[in-house]
């Protein structure tokens, strides 16, 4: 029995020994506002103060590589990069990469001109806006955005395909439905706060007043570069930094 003890505590010692990537990859494009601040001074915010943090415990560097959005999600999956954050699980993302337990929850909602609203009153329904999106509403939104299932099946209709107009950056989003040339937008909620905080100018669009989607937000890491032990790590530090 001591011996099968000895052997047994050997094994979980290695496993918790298990080493991460010496640098973790990280990419970036542009501000997320609490999440990411990208300046002529450096890259900050809530999200990536908290992966420093977590790197730091775990001996690694954070890398930051600024490229397109576009490209994350499959340079992810080659492992051209190994880390991506503020990310929703899908079992799609789950081929290529681990999921962290979650760190943070977010709601996604729906923007639009105060011109939608008057033209259709009904759309400040959650089951309202779908019609509405499935049969004549313009939208843009971030491609490689995950919104939920429901709107996930939405977008690839037809017709919603043909009127959509899909668009990496944020702030052209926005720019669009503040411009007319789309009714509606996605984004996070409290991204979404901040921005009107910091632009008056968008004030005057409307959000609607329900959640699209409210989900789980996880690190997610390349399967080519980083083994569920290194992930088992991250998630220990996770949880260490929520404890008071």
């Amino acid at each position: 029995m001591l011996r099968c003890g000895l052997l047994l505590c050997c094994c979980g010692s290695s496993a918790l020994l298990a080493q991460c990537p010496a640098q973790i990859r990280l990419p970036y494009n542009s501000s997320w506002l609490p999440y990411i601040v990208v300046t002529d001074e450096g890259v900050t915010g809530t999200d990536i103060e908290l992966i420093r943090k977590v790197l730091k415990d775990l001996g690694s560097e954070l890398q930051l590589l600024s490229m397109p959005e576009s490209r994350a999600l499959n340079d992810l999956a080659s492992g051209k990069v190994d880390l991506l954050f503020g990310a929703s699980y899908t079992d799609e993302r789950a081929k290529f990469a681990w999921f962290s337990k979650p760190y943070r929850h977010e709601a996604n909602v729906v923007i639009v001109h105060p011109l939608v609203v008057q033209r259709y009153p009904e759309v400040t329904t959650k089951t309202a806006f779908f019609d509405l999106a499935r049969r004549k509403l313009i939208g843009t939104f971030n491609p490689k955005g995950f919104y939920g299932a429901e709107f996930e099946q939405l977008k690839l209709q037809q017709p919603v395909q043909q009127r959509s107009v899909p668009i990496f950056d944020a702030e052209q989003r926005m720019a669009l439905v503040l411009n007319q040339r789309a009714d509606f937008t996605l984004a996070d909620q409290v991204s979404v706060r901040l921005r009107f905080e910091e632009q008056p100018m968008y004030q005057q669009l409307v959000v609607l007043p329900f959640e699209l989607y409210r989900a789980d937000i996880h690190l997610m890491l390349s399967k080519k570069t980083v083994d569920a032990a290194c992930v088992e790590q991250i998630n220990q530090s996770l949880r260490n930094q929520r404890q008071p």
